[in-house]
């Protein structure tokens, strides 16, 4: 019973130091995907200038929200969680479900179609949408609820989403290697499987951040600006304390 507090802060530590040593906290100059991930990916760039930042950040939320972190984990890969994020988030911030678009209309053309516009109001197409792409519907959801509330990215959001990416592309390129060359294969298997975990627990701090941010809004919606703070200046008094003094 002793040694689980602390295994569970050297794992939080060691997750942590891989996105700091290995992922930078800045968002990327461009976009460099392309479809659907890159339009995704723009949006998420720019809305690093928004004024607003999320009541609970994405690093904190499986402390401060464990078991709904846990609950949207394990619902993420059946499309559970995308389903209930995308039409929480329309409930509260965009008049309820007959305003459901297709994406969001955050991805205007998919495989020739245009979507901007597609399944208007439709809890079907929200189901479809919610099973067919699981992972990606959760992160319309919580870039509808940034958009809608003007919040920006937490520079951690850049790193631990960066990692999960990474660990994504090292598990296709062992896949692709472990096709001709067998003694790859096993390696391949155990790195799929950490890149899904760390996908999923992903996953379910954005839905554990999304509950948390409409629990807040529960008796109407609450901005919550990003604090920058001021240099003081070295060698004086500041000009503040000067104008106090006269």
């Amino acid at each position: 019973a002793s040694f689980a507090p602390s295994a569970a802060k050297a794992l939080s530590s060691a997750f942590l130091m891989v996105c700091f040593l290995l992922c930078p906290d800045t968002p990327p100059e461009r976009a460099d995907a392309k479809g659907g991930k890159g339009v995704e990916q723009g949006k998420f760039i720019a809305a690093q200038h928004n004024p607003n930042q999320f009541a609970l950040g994405l690093k904190d939320a499986c402390c401060v929200e464990p078991g709904c972190c846990i609950l949207s984990g394990l619902g993420a890969p059946f499309g559970l969680t995308a389903c209930w994020t995308r039409k929480a988030v329309l409930d509260k911030y965009a008049g309820g479900m007959q305003n459901y678009v297709c994406f969001q209309g955050y991805i205007p053309n998919c495989c020739c179609m245009d979507t901007s516009d597609m399944c208007r109001g439709s809890e079907l197409g929200l189901c479809l949408e919610g099973c067919c792409c699981p992972v990606f519907s959760i992160s319309i959801a919580r870039l509808h609820l940034m958009d809608s509330k003007r919040i920006r990215p937490d520079p951690w959001d850049y790193q631990i989403i960066a990692f999960s990416n990474c660990l994504q592309l090292a598990s296709c390129i062992l896949d692709i290697i472990a096709i001709f060359v067998e003694e790859a294969r096993e390696a391949a298997n155990i790195v799929d499987l950490i890149a899904d975990l760390v996908t999923l627990s992903v996953a379910g701090c954005m839905g554990a951040q999304i509950n948390h941010e409409i629990k807040t809004d529960a008796n109407g919606i609450k901005e919550h600006p990003v604090v920058i703070g001021i240099p003081v200046a070295q060698g004086g008094p500041t000009p503040a304390a000067e104008e106090m003094a006269r």
